[in-house]
């Protein structure tokens, strides 16, 4: 794995998020406004979320990860935007949320804090609201990894069951990273509460 600073540069300028877009629009009619993005690193999601128009809770334990989705913002986006340095699998409570977004974040959620933040994250949201996010599969090339958490597509509709299933996808493909080649072995999910 490479350092969180070098992540944060080679994201820097991505491209929108197709996944969060398309969640979004799943969850644009719902009132207040509210999302909360986990693990924000560099801030593109976060400034996503704000320029479609909602307040946004971005939540990092990195102090560089706050500070750079913050410098992403205009004066009138910062108002819609707040902020917490935290590690999210430790969080005692979530605000109310018709939108969670929780972008190649999951993954890095030890396996003996999962539960708790999953469970957390379904009682934040609001009925109707959308959860958006990254797993990481079973056959991904830093499984061995064993602070960090895997799931099969079992295990992912397992976790979404009592909740709509929007969108489910799986991918693999090998990804060329700063400390070389890896099996990206991912699971894309939209899931909407009933």
């Amino acid at each position: 794995m490479t350092s969180w600073n070098a992540f944060y540069e080679r994201t820097n300028e991505r491209a929108p998020s197709l996944l969060l877009s398309c969640a979004i629009d799943h969850a644009r009619h719902l009132r207040p406004l509210y999302a909360v993005d986990l693990g924000c690193g560099a801030g593109n999601e976060a400034l996503q979320m704000i320029q479609a128009g909602w307040q946004v809770l971005a939540i990092d334990k990195e102090p560089e990860a706050i500070a750079r989705t913050a410098n992403k913002c205009s004066m009138d986006e910062a108002r819609m935007l707040d902020t917490k340095v935290a590690d999210f699998e430790y969080l005692a409570e979530l605000p109310p949320s018709s939108l969670i977004h929780a972008g190649l974040a999951l993954p890095f959620c030890h396996p003996r804090r999962f539960d708790h933040l999953w469970n957390l994250m379904c009682k934040a949201l609001v009925p109707g609201g959308v959860f958006a996010g990254h797993f990481f599969g079973l056959r991904h090339g830093w499984a061995s990894q064993g602070h960090m958490s895997f799931h099969s597509v079992e295990n992912v509709q397992a976790l979404a069951a009592g909740l709509e299933t929007v969108l489910l996808r799986e991918t693999e493909s090998a990804m060329v990273i700063d400390s070389g080649t890896v099996n990206w072995h991912r699971i894309d999910v939209i899931l909407r509460k009933a």
